[in-house]
């Protein structure tokens, strides 16, 4: 790629992609970023929708020379990324080469697959012919059972030693990542790269973490160790079939396991914290570490097979022992929450339960991994990373670890007129949430204003139990079609907003963020209450608790208020995606008007006009 400047680079955009201008915040978040790699800084970056983020970074990353990987949390950037972006960018300045990086399940392996005894002839001509191996490739997803028998499984990879290696189609995409300039991830890929030592990802020298607000609950996930009944039972599945001679060992595992996860399962409640007086894990762990122990023995001949699957099995083992041993003894460590988590439908498959450690804080952690002296430059990105303090990002930057004195910050102004294009409807004469009667008086108020807009319109709620509540009650009374979260895919239901007259979708978690709808489809999004973490959860409670016993500290102005600020500003931004778009954003909650904190959370959107009245002349003028 020919040396360019960075204002260079932008007029080939603009000369390549009709209709593209330059817009100066954009220029300022392209040469923050320029700056952060030139000196090797960590940037955070506040870029509302509209800005242009993904070219500003990857324009400056491109100019650098060295390979940057892009982590996203959601599917829709990465193929914004890939499909939209990156092709402009190959066009305006020049060939290079950028691949999305998928984890190993995605992959069919071929040893595997010869082995299996669930596999249709038409998988074993698909699998030969085809040059990539991505499931994604196939015409027909085979079910979950083949593809479990099929798929490459790090648990069960011979690595170098396996006879199919050459042609493995795994390995051969790991192959093609050395060529690579730009890596796209997600969050979690990234995550699993770094607890594996790099194992995942080549060597990389520049790190834009996009959709960074969800940065920390990703790393909180990834730090986080598991044993589970699942886990447990596919260890004993690789122990019987390579391992048969060792069979009482793992049916006193398997008798054992089964007394305790039922225990879990019937005494309690969900997402609970975990005490050892609940469960006796130490037979458990005896019988863990007694096959172990068996399996330490030194295998006779050369078999190199067997004692590559020895070696991974007895990694499983080892690190279930080591977190049973810290459950059994170490269980009140202030550092870590243990939990007990279930999952799974009960009129379907078998729930998974499972007993969890997880970090306080992995600030820490993610400290020493990203802003050490041998670190990738590393960028944070997102359109929501600014809280309510006075130090906006100081919330952010003490979830990562991140000193004040480190980084270079920028928080751009919106490129919209949220004052002409958008109304704030915020009514004050609605119950507090924490009566009974609120749901019934939310219906209404939704009822009313669907009415006004005629459908066209995203209820968004906090929990899943107001949402149905919410939707039995509105979907009798209006005329629109509605649709609410349980009855399908993510993407199966915005596929039907999107092709159908005057929809309504009502939906919890991950219809808050990570969609972009624009043009008249959608014209009010309506939130029931502030999103506040809800109290039951065992992290966050945790996490609160610690802050209570801290002198000077508050767990509502340091943790919940930030949350809720954040997440508020994200439902809100389901709205105005470009400077075409019209609406109304209405907020349910009365704290909103009659609590300190909820004049606070308001000061914190975008500056749309405000109005407190249920208005059908002014609301008229902002539903096109």
């Amino acid at each position: 790629m020919k040396k360019l400047t960075l204002t260079a680079a932008f007029d080939r955009l603009q000369q390549v992609l009709p209709g593209y201008e330059v817009r100066q915040a954009q220029l300022d978040l392209a040469r923050t970023i320029e700056r952060a790699f030139a000196e090797r800084l960590p940037a955070v970056c506040e870029a509302p929708t509209g800005v242009g983020k993904s070219f500003a970074g990857l324009v400056p990353a491109l100019l650098s020379g060295k390979r940057v990987v892009i982590a996203t949390a959601t599917i829709a950037l990465q193929d914004q990324y890939l499909q939209s972006d990156i092709p402009v960018l190959q066009k305006a300045l020049g060939k290079f080469t950028a691949y999305l990086v998928k984890g190993r399940r995605h992959y069919v392996s071929l040893r595997r697959l010869e082995q299996s005894l669930l596999a249709p002839p038409e998988l074993r001509d698909w699998a030969y012919g085809s040059e990539t191996g991505d499931w994604a490739e196939l015409p027909r997803l085979p079910s979950s059972e083949i593809w479990e028998d099929i798929k490459s499984d790090a648990d069960d990879c011979l690595g170098k030693s396996c006879s199919y290696y050459q042609d493995c189609k795994y390995f051969s995409a790991r192959r093609e990542l050395e060529k690579a300039d730009v890596l796209i991830v997600n969050h979690a890929l990234l995550m699993a790269d770094h607890l594996t030592g790099g194992s995942l990802l080549p060597p990389y020298d520049l790190l834009i973490v996009d959709e960074a607000h969800q940065f920390y609950d990703y790393a909180t996930n990834a730090f986080t160790s598991e044993i589970s009944n699942f886990g447990i039972r596919h260890l004993l599945r690789r122990v019987r079939k390579h391992f048969g001679e060792l069979q009482i060992y793992t049916n006193e595992i398997e008798t054992e396991a089964q007394k305790i996860f039922m225990d879990l399962l019937v005494n309690g409640t969900n997402d609970r914290p975990f005490s050892p007086d609940y469960v006796n894990l130490i037979p458990l762990f005896q019988r863990l570490d007694k096959l172990r122990e068996h399996l330490q023995q030194p295998i006779a001949g050369s078999d190199t097979e067997k004692q590559m699957r020895q070696e991974k099995i007895l990694q499983t083992l080892t690190g279930y022992c080591n977190h049973l041993d810290h459950l059994t003894h170490n269980a009140r460590n202030r550092e870590l929450i243990n939990w007990v988590h279930i999952e799974g439908n009960k009129q379907g498959r078998e729930l998974k339960t499972a007993l969890l450690s997880t970090p306080l804080d992995v600030a820490p952690v993610l400290q020493n991994w990203l802003f050490s002296s041998d670190s990738p430059t590393v960028i944070f990105m997102s359109a929501t990373l600014s809280a309510l303090s006075q130090d906006p990002f100081n919330y952010f930057r003490q979830q990562v670890g991140l000193k004040t004195a480190q980084a270079l910050e920028v928080q751009l102004d919106s490129p919209f007129n949220y004052d002409e294009q958008c109304l704030l409807y915020v009514p004050k004469h609605l119950p507090l949430p924490s009566e009974n009667i609120y749901n019934q008086a939310v219906a209404q108020e939704v009822a009313d204003l669907l009415n006004l807009s005629q459908g066209r319109a995203f209820v968004l709620f906090t929990s899943n139990k107001a949402m149905l509540e919410v939707y039995g009650l509105v979907s009798q009374q209006v005329k629109w079609p509605c649709k609410n979260q349980d009855q399908s895919s993510k993407r199966a239901l915005l596929d039907w907003f999107l092709t159908t007259p005057n929809p309504v979708l009502f939906g919890v978690n991950s219809l808050w963020e990570g969609i972009s709808i624009t043009g008249s489809q959608l014209s009010m999004v309506i939130i029931d209450r502030l999103p506040f973490q809800s109290p039951g959860d065992p992290v966050y409670d945790a996490r609160c608790e610690q802050l209570k016993s801290q002198l000077n500290r508050s767990w509502f102005e340091e943790l919940a208020l930030p949350h809720a600020a954040l997440r508020l500003k994200q439902g809100f931004g389901r709205l105005i995606r470009t400077t075409t778009d019209r609406g109304i954003v209405t907020l349910l909650d009365p704290r909103l008007t009659n609590k300190g904190y909820g004049k606070k959370l308001l000061r914190s959107l975008p500056s749309a006009q405000l109005t407190h009245r249920f208005d059908p002349e002014l609301f008229a003028k902002y539903l096109r």
